[in-house]
């Protein structure tokens, strides 16, 4: 079984830092300088005007005229993303951190550590992370990242059994769950 640690926003959650205001607002990280002038990460206030990460500046200004743009802040976010992998690495995890954000660890040898159950895995992994997140675990590493996504913070979704019952589980969801891979 895999589990999977998903925190939406976390590019934009980092670079906001104290002025939380921002993410109640239609916000987004700016293009970083040099790069193509993309928008990253979005506030959900943002993607309510159709704003969504990747897309061209001019675009999402169009679409959003009060657009907040929140410089990036890759050492901020690499720094706190370091912090929330040795938490999960603490509980015994071999984490494969995919980008900041998201993250994913097999659950197997954990499982005879935490108490027996996956349940207690995944409130061993809350616990050390202290910070608010979306659980999610599967037979495959996708499973699980659907799982994640439709998870929320204190409720991990978990879809047990093998492929076939992974297979019928992701057949509920929208085909958009791939344009996060």
């Amino acid at each position: 079984m895999v589990v999977c640690v998903l925190i939406p926003r976390f590019q934009l959650t980092v670079a906001v830092g104290d002025r939380e205001e921002l993410l109640s607002s239609p916000a987004a990280l700016a293009p970083e300088p040099g790069r193509e002038a993309r928008v990253g990460e979005v506030s959900l206030a943002a993607e309510a005007f159709g704003v969504r990460a990747g897309m061209s500046l001019g675009e999402a200004l169009a679409r959003c005229p009060s657009l907040a743009l929140v410089p990036p802040d890759p050492a901020g976010v690499a720094d706190a993303w370091e912090r929330l992998i040795v938490r999960l690495e603490s509980i015994g995890a071999a984490v494969e951190a995919e980008r900041p954000g998201l993250a994913s660890f097999e659950a197997q040898g954990l499982v005879r550590l935490h108490g027996g159950t996956l349940e207690r895995v995944l409130a061993a992994a809350r616990t050390a992370l202290r910070h608010p997140a979306r659980l999610g675990a599967g037979p495959s590493r996708f499973c699980a990242l659907a799982a994640a996504t439709r998870a929320r913070a204190r409720r991990p979704q978990v879809v047990l059994g093998d492929a076939r019952a992974a297979r019928d589980y992701l057949a509920t969801l929208p085909v958009a769950l791939l344009r996060g891979r």
